[in-house]
């Protein structure tokens, strides 16, 4: 066997070298390489700097894990981008300060963002008196302790500021303080506080503590010929006690949360599920998981009917028909 690569061994080496090298980049400082009177340098000179450079390389190993199948992946890049971020403070007055605070708020985002630490069930709170007119808040058990805001379609990381009254989060352009006497929102640069009340318990429903599994997906106005058969336990639906949904759709899971409108029958009635968050795996090709994942977000009423679920999009769309399963079932 020659000791020699051939040309094809030859290109396959360097590539790996070049992926072993771009890792590194993205993963971490290597010192040996750091330029004079860098900011990586005075990470590399600074043993509580690379403790966090160290840490900061771990979590973000983590989230590599958790968004190996992201589409579009957007974590290499947004590293990326962070790391010219950090070197830009050498522009701080006090540059130590500056990339301490970067680092802690890189580790906070990316745990908070990708799950690697514990949080508490999503908190729904009405603001301005208008029940369509909702932030649903997660805390997550980061340092410094931090929160996901969702209002529509948008979302906000948001970081616990020191103080005295209540506690107070800050976004980039977005706050939650949190009172005893009140809970008050700022969404948007400029934008007026808004008064805002912890929701009440989600109407009591039949469907609450109860768990399904699709069946088929019935074209508009429910008809039975022409629906699409769904393989049992692909997607299944669980109702929390609290308002709060859990989903398995296809190879993600997601979670939102459910309300349901006042109705004369118990059996029928208006229902919305607010936004949902899931993980991002690229499931096998002729899975409906997009069209379910869009679809969600339309469902307007359900009907429960010879012991199924029916649920119906917005004007008179699709029925999804679902038969029921065991609790957690599925969704775990």
């Amino acid at each position: 066997m020659s000791g020699f690569l051939s040309g094809r061994q030859y290109v396959m080496f360097a590539i790996g070298v070049w992926a072993c090298a771009a890792a590194l980049a993205d993963n971490g400082i290597d010192c040996r390489t750091a330029s004079a009177n860098s900011m990586e340098t005075l990470v590399c000179r600074d043993a509580e700097l690379m403790a966090l450079d160290r840490a900061l390389s771990a979590v973000y190993a983590d989230a590599m894990m958790k968004a190996g199948n992201e589409r579009p992946p957007v974590l290499k890049a947004e590293q990326r981008g962070w790391i010219k971020g950090r070197n830009e403070c050498w522009k701080s007055d006090d540059q130590r300060v500056c990339v301490v605070d970067a680092y802690r708020r890189r580790i906070v985002e990316l745990q908070a963002r990708y799950r690697l630490v514990p949080a508490s069930p999503p908190v729904r709170y009405v603001c301005n008196g208008n029940p369509v007119d909702e932030v649903i808040a997660t805390f997550f058990t980061t340092d410094p302790p931090s929160l996901i805001a969702e209002r529509g379609d948008q979302t906000s990381l948001m970081f616990l500021a020191p103080g005295p009254d209540g506690a107070r989060y800050q976004g980039r352009n977005e706050s939650f303080w949190e009172r005893p006497e009140a809970v008050t929102v700022v969404w948007g640069f400029g934008m007026p506080e808004m008064p805002c009340q912890k929701a009440d318990d989600t109407a009591v429903s039949p469907l609450r503590g109860s768990a399904w599994q699709l069946l088929a997906i019935r074209p508009a106005g429910g008809a039975r010929e022409g629906a699409a058969v769904v393989a049992p336990g692909a997607f299944t639906l669980a109702f929390g006690a609290k308002g709060d949904a859990l989903f398995r759709i296809d190879c993600n899971r997601g979670r939102s949360r459910w309300k349901v409108g006042a109705s004369s029958a118990p059996s029928a009635g208006t229902i919305e599920f607010g936004p949902i968050a899931t993980t991002r795996m690229a499931c096998p090709p002729g899975s409906p998981d997009q069209r379910v994942m869009r679809d969600l977000s339309f469902v307007r009423a359900y009907r429960l009917e010879d012991g199924k679920l029916l649920l119906s999009l917005a004007n008179d769309g699709d029925v999804y028909e679902w038969g029921p399963t065991a609790p957690g079932k599925g969704v775990e």
